[in-house]
């Protein structure tokens, strides 16, 4: 196998330009190399992924992972793991027709949550669910030296990290001491390093932000205050979109005397159209952008409106003024973020929140937080989940290394 003196990013989701910016604007572009996952995968939300990534990359060398994967590796690799085969096997198939048949009957009756109180695990084999074939990460076949790039901190401390990423990453980079500790704790002898938020430091001032934003949205009335809602893609069937479909409603009361713009999660946008439709019927304003500069669009709100997942870390992360938007209880989906301990459920008491058809608090708590400054607060929220010690290191000093050595080779 050919082994080539280059840096290469793997990027399986258009969105990922965003979070290897930090690499991409620091590397001579004849030292490095972007591998588009162009793989078919089962998952409707990867339809048509590496399209997309091609149109936005612009001049930026790349290659097809399909046309290097067994032919070629890079001196090294960055990945966000989201990359893989699927391979089916005898084992993998008997296993789907257990858990299609002795599963779904422990789902149906309901034994799983006996089973986890006395086993710890539903023994169902995923149920409903199950896959008939299992998943191999890719990375040693494409880096000699494989680094994993951490994509967001919408993370389960049940299940991270994943155990098919044993021994496949020579370092493991991460956003803060949450994820850091979790990959030491289950991976202990693998090496890992903490870098902050990349793509959110050194961010341009507010103003430059909601220059930038205004001129591109032109519904965007510059007097009023900008409100930014991101929402999270919910994957159970019953309830896709149920998040945004339930606080719609709520949220266009805001815009008599606020700019609202909705930031629906990328996978959301890509297999929920009517959805999308209804939004854009509405008064609300709607942001697509697969390659939004994420920092930009935050910075340039007055105040972030979130749910669940990555947006709420995101937001204590550059201090930005936030109201959750609780979803009901009784939704499987909030059932499956607290059993799988999501690592926003351990912020959510810090930030001011809001259950279904409160809309009147809703409106007060957007005019307290624009009326009082909460500088101080944010600040000590973000030391608490995200305060800098000796062991941070700034990628773009470790791409700087990295170049240098492949120069002298």
């Amino acid at each position: 196998m050919e082994t080539i003196n280059k840096v290469a990013v793997l990027i399986s989701w258009p969105r990922e330009l965003d979070m290897f910016s930090i690499i991409i604007n620091n590397i001579d572009n004849n030292l490095f190399v972007i591998i588009v996952d162009d793989f078919i995968y089962k998952e409707r939300e990867r339809e048509g992924n590496a399209v997309k990534i091609i149109e936005l990359l612009g001049g930026l060398p790349y290659v097809l992972l399909s046309d290097v994967v067994n032919r070629i590796r890079y001196k090294y690799l960055f990945s966000t793991a989201q990359a893989f085969k699927q391979k089916i096997t005898a084992m993998t198939f008997a296993k789907f027709l257990l858990s299609k048949s002795i599963g779904v009957f422990i789902e149906v009756y309901k034994l799983d949550k006996i089973l986890i109180k006395t086993f710890g695990r539903p023994l169902s084999g995923g149920g409903k669910k199950a896959k008939n074939f299992k998943i191999i990460q890719i990375e040693r076949l494409l880096g000699v030296k494989t680094i994993r790039f951490p994509k967001g901190l919408d993370v389960s401390a049940k299940r991270y990290p994943v155990e098919r990423w044993r021994g496949v990453f020579d370092l493991h980079l991460c956003h803060s001491d949450i994820d850091y500790n979790l990959v030491r704790k289950k991976f202990s002898n693998e090496k890992c390093l903490k870098i902050g938020y990349p793509r959110y430091d050194n961010v341009i001032d507010c103003k430059k932000s909601k220059n930038i934003i205004n001129k591109e949205f032109s519904q965007i009335n510059s007097k009023k205050p900008l409100i930014v809602w991101v929402s999270a893609h919910i994957k159970i069937e019953d309830e896709f979109g149920y998040n945004i479909e339930l606080w719609a409603p709520v949220v266009k009361k805001l815009t008599d005397e606020y700019n609202v713009i909705v930031r629906p999660h990328p996978k959301t946008c890509i297999v929920g159209q009517t959805l999308i439709n209804n939004i854009k019927e509405s008064r609300l304003i709607i942001d697509q952008k697969f390659d939004r500069k994420m920092n930009i669009l935050y910075q340039a709100a007055d105040v972030i409106l979130a749910d669940y997942g990555g947006s709420v870390l995101d937001s204590i992360y550059m201090k930005k003024n936030i109201i959750l938007l609780n979803m009901p209880n009784t939704t499987e989906f909030y059932k499956w973020r607290i059993d799988g301990k999501y690592l926003d459920n351990y912020v959510r008491n810090n930030i001011k929140s809001v259950d279904y058809k409160d809309d009147l608090n809703l409106h007060k708590l957007v005019d307290s937080v624009l009326r009082k400054s909460n500088e101080l607060n944010l600040s000590i929220l973000r030391d608490k989940y995200f305060k800098r010690d000796g062991n941070y290191i700034d990628v773009s000093n470790l791409i700087c290394k990295l170049e240098n050595e492949l120069k002298q080779n």
